[in-house]
């Protein structure tokens, strides 16, 4: 811990940014996420609220196949397997949040 401290101290004062490697870390996880288009992100609030595919595509005006496609990119995006694990994994990472 206290050469950690000096470590960062030393860092600071020679013109260099400190970053703890814990945090350093939650960065190059979030980083490495590709980012949700807007569209994406308001499917994903949608399946976080329970609503299936065709709900989301007639409160959208859009085809229930185009929603498939969202979904699967919101998937792929958030490294997920599942609508479910979709909307913790976007809850727990702060992406979207319960209104």
């Amino acid at each position: 811990m206290r050469e950690e401290l000096l470590r960062a101290i030393r860092d600071v004062c020679d013109g260099k940014h400190y970053v703890d490697p814990a945090v350093a870390s939650l960065l190059a996880e979030r980083l490495a996420q590709r980012s949700l288009t807007g569209r994406e992100l308001e499917v994903l609030k949608m399946v976080a609220k329970g609503m299936g595919n065709k709900e989301i595509a007639a409160k959208l005006n859009i085809a229930e196949v185009t929603v498939k496609l969202h979904v699967s990119h919101v998937l792929e995006k958030l490294n997920v397997r599942d609508r479910t694990e979709a909307a913790t994994a976007a809850l727990r990472r702060g992406i979207i949040a319960l209104e």
